[in-house]
């Protein structure tokens, strides 16, 4: 049986790094409303960041889907 935790929690970051929903690139210094979703079963984990806008819109029950992080 598989029993994921959920956690969504403030998190400050030292680098840029784009919404892993919509994309918006922002200055993560100035950004205050980012989270970073993460999702822990026993095989895997899974953690993505949600600018102020998107965290704001999951909360109040829109559907949230993330996209692969862009290969570098």
């Amino acid at each position: 049986m598989l029993n994921p935790s959920v956690s969504v929690r403030h998190v400050r970051l030292d680098r840029d790094e784009a919404c892993g929903i919509c994309g918006a690139s922002f200055v993560p210094a100035e950004d205050s409303g980012s989270r970073v979703l993460t999702i822990k079963t026993a095989d895997d984990e899974f953690a993505a960041l949600m600018c102020g806008g998107c965290y704001s819109k999951w909360s109040h029950g829109a559907t949230a889907t993330f996209r692969r992080p862009l290969a570098m």
